[in-house]
């Protein structure tokens, strides 16, 4: 194993490559490092005007538990609202 998460080839699975339209500053700072990193994903979805972001908890043996992750509304490192949306390319 790589030390990647496998995710398959879900397209809603997003990680850190785009750009922001409003990207989500939460105090430490924390989150936009781990949405780079593929830790927490953003989705393709829009709550509120903002993306939704989830995280992909996985088993032992790197494969996610749930297909469709678990929803987060807050930093989880200190706590304040993700307000972060993509930006989207008009055609």
């Amino acid at each position: 194993m790589s030390g990647k998460i496998d995710i398959g080839q879900n397209k809603d699975h997003i990680g850190g490559n785009f750009e922001w339209e409003v990207e989500p500053n939460c105090k430490c700072g924390n989150l936009i490092h781990a949405v780079e990193e593929q830790f927490i994903f953003v989705g393709n979805f829009l709550i509120d005007g903002f993306n939704n972001f989830y995280m992909m908890p996985v088993a032992a043996n790197g494969y996610p538990i749930r297909d469709n992750g678990v929803a987060i509304t807050h930093c989880p490192w200190c706590g304040e609202k993700i307000k972060g949306k993509k930006k989207y390319i008009t055609k």
